[in-house]
């Protein structure tokens, strides 16, 4: 059996699969945080110019779909597109590790798009979302893929997302076994996204993301119309495995198939900086909470996962000319966090020539951890008086980066107030939804997104 053809079969067999109730949680908690994402970048200009691209529709014409930052109505393969640019666009969509991808910006834009389509359920869509999310982590299980990836230059979450879209958006579709894999092949074939962006902080890595959730989603419709993909598009010897990651053959890791257990482990990001920063910024958040005089700061120790030290931007200390060199920089993570105690994407250019800040960033040394895991990351203050203070990542909540319903609830609440939602209706909507699961997902996902654009017009 083939790569492609044990997508295919997973997928097929999809919703007919018996999913546990706290897995179908995370996915909502999921699709709440990626759209509140997706609504708060309503006037970042990638976004903006994203849906500008887009040809509109009557909101209520059959088959539409819509733009989560202004309620317009758009094709479905066009509502991804600039729903994917908006999710990614203030760089703070959830995360999979084993991938080192952001789900959030890759499946459930194309997913909902044709759920909105095909008038599907809220539980038909996050069993969708199950799927893509799992497919993901599949295709970078272990990070194996992902990193082969990543040392020839490709961004993981662009490569792998247009896969993994289009698996979701066939599970969705309700479509066969050999279709699914033919919806999985045509995807792996177009697939793709370089790393030179980040590194450069430019623009494009938004519209990376919203191209592979496009992407994914034609590559299913394709498959629904009978467009046939080739048998060995990931593992054939001019596949995607071969070509893209440089790798000669299938990772073990390929053999078993994807689970929807991993949604367990999907995070999302409490700050809007580069998810390999997020550890360093928990340990820095703990000293900001324990009233440190940062005036008083000599120097700065971070010991941070060595594979987060390489990745591109991580360790850049300036200037800072653009917004996303802010966001991919290690050490202007920790000093934004130690004088806010918070990182906020509107930060990265109102303060990226604040001069403490920028103080403290030249006195950061990041040192790599060959030791530790991705979530560890310790923080050391060297005050002008001797002390050392330390605090560690693990002694933060972990519920900052997993999310439970209550969180979920109030940051979605949060979000929508600063957009001018009346106070408590977010969190009536986003409990509500949860609500929905109790009532096995029966409201339609185009009335969900109807009363979600309802809370800010």
């Amino acid at each position: 059996m083939t790569a492609t053809q044990r997508l295919g079969e997973y997928v097929a067999s999809f919703q007919e699969r018996a999913i546990e109730r706290d897995i179908v949680e995370k996915a909502l908690m999921c699709l709440i945080d990626t759209m509140g994402l997706a609504i708060s970048a309503r006037t970042e200009p990638t976004a903006v110019a994203a849906v500008a691209l887009c040809s509109q529709r009557q909101a209520n014409d059959k088959g539409t779909a819509t733009a989560w930052i202004n309620g317009v109505g758009l094709a479905p393969s066009e509502a991804a597109f600039a729903n994917g640019v908006a999710a990614h666009a203030h760089f703070q969509d959830d995360t999979d590790h084993d991938s080192w991808t952001h789900p959030g910006s890759l499946i459930p834009p194309a997913v909902v798009a044709l759920a909105e389509r095909q008038n599907a359920t809220l539980l038909a869509t996050l069993r969708g979302l199950i799927a893509g999310y799992s497919v993901i982590n599949w295709l970078g299980r272990d990070e194996v893929v992902a990193r082969a990836l990543i040392r020839r230059g490709f961004r993981t979450s662009p490569t792998l997302g247009t896969i993994a879209a289009a698996a979701g958006a066939a599970a969705l579709l309700g479509l066969g076994q050999d279709q699914a894999a033919s919806a999985v092949a045509i995807s792996g074939s177009m697939t793709g996204g370089t790393l030179e962006p980040v590194r450069a902080g430019s623009d494009e890595w938004r519209v990376q993301n919203g191209r592979a959730a496009q992407g994914g989603l034609i590559a299913a419709c394709l498959a629904s119309q009978g467009v046939i993909g080739a048998p060995e598009s990931l593992d054939g010897p001019k596949g995607f495995l071969s070509t893209v990651a440089g790798m000669e053959r299938a990772p073990d890791v390929w053999s078993a198939m994807p689970d929807p257990a991993i949604m367990r482990g999907i995070m999302c990001k409490p700050y809007a900086t580069l998810g390999d920063n997020m550890p360093a910024a928990m340990a820095a958040q703990k000293l900001f909470q324990s009233g440190v005089d940062v005036h008083q700061i000599a120097a700065i120790e971070v010991t941070l996962w060595e594979p987060y030290t390489n990745y591109p931007g991580t360790n850049y200390k300036g200037p800072y000319a653009r917004l996303v060199q802010t966001q991919a920089s290690t050490a202007f993570a920790v000093s934004t966090m130690l004088t806010q105690g918070d990182i906020t994407y509107e930060m990265g250019n109102t303060l990226r020539q604040d001069p403490l800040i920028l103080d403290l960033v030249k006195k950061t040394t990041v040192i790599a951890d060959k030791v530790g895991g991705a979530l560890d990351s310790e923080v050391t203050l060297i005050m002008k008086d001797g002390r050392r203070l330390k605090a560690h990542s693990n002694e933060m909540s972990r519920e900052l980066i997993f999310l439970n319903r209550s969180r979920t609830v109030s940051v979605f609440e949060r979000r929508m107030l600063s957009l001018g939602a009346r106070p408590g209706a977010a969190q009536d909507f986003a409990s509500g939804l949860f609500d929905q699961l109790d009532q096995k997902g029966a409201l339609p996902v185009g009335t969900i997104i109807r009363d979600m654009q309802a809370l800010i017009s």
